[in-house]
């Protein structure tokens, strides 16, 4: 039995494979198929779908990707597998779903899509912080993230940026969690603009500077 399922695995694999070929040719059977095997019985094989999805990469291939992320009916396993892939192909036009996945009930959903706007940001910072603005509360915390993580935010791009409490509290931990030489020319336009916000950074790069940060017990 284990025998059979495995070669039913390698022959779906194989399939995949031959259908992202087609795919690429934008030969509709290719996508047909893939958009199938996404309703597979077997989630490995629906992650493998998502997989291929990803080299893919057209058009079509990202929009079905999109449409699996927001799918609340499918399994949450294959909706972080389909962010992941939008992480690596790093188009502009998934912005959009990957901040509204943050409000999904499923952590790994949220990680994931988090990851991957990560990536997004080391290229369309500007974008991701014009979103940050108007998300809700819930969206924030993922956006702030990838945001630090990408490294490319200035000081200047977010000074608009502060317009509640919330954001405010965001911002300290984006600019916060930063080397203080990177905004070693920027920080005196925060503390004029919003001296709090400028006490929480230096708190934050005080505590980040300090020998104990990061110490582990045996």
């Amino acid at each position: 039995l284990a025998h059979t399922v495995s070669i039913a695995e390698e022959h779906i694999y194989v399939r995949l494979e031959a259908a992202a070929g087609l795919a690429r040719r934008s030969d509709k059977r290719g996508i047909a198929f893939i958009e199938q095997s996404l309703s597979d019985q077997y989630l490995e094989n629906r992650l493998e779908a998502v997989i291929v999805l990803g080299e893919v990469g057209t058009e079509e291939a990202i929009t079905m990707l999109v449409d699996t992320l927001q799918d609340n009916e499918q399994h949450p396993e294959i909706r972080a597998g389909a962010a992941w892939a939008l992480g690596e192909l790093r188009n502009r036009s998934t912005l959009d779903a990957l901040i509204t996945s943050f409000e999904a009930v499923e952590q790994v959903v949220r990680i994931e899509a988090a990851r991957a706007l990560a990536k997004l940001a080391t290229e369309f910072t500007p974008e991701i912080v014009a979103e940050f603005p108007t998300s809700e509360s819930s969206k924030r915390p993922g956006i702030a993230w990838a945001l630090s993580k990408s490294g490319r935010v200035t000081i200047e791009q977010l000074l608009g940026a502060l317009v509640d409490d919330d954001a405010r509290r965001w911002i300290a931990y984006i600019v916060g969690t930063q080397e203080k030489h990177k905004y070693i020319n920027e920080i005196e336009a925060l503390r004029l603009r919003d001296p709090e916000v400028y006490f929480a950074v230096t708190v934050l790069w005080q505590i980040m500077g300090s020998w104990i940060y990061g110490l582990e017990e045996y």
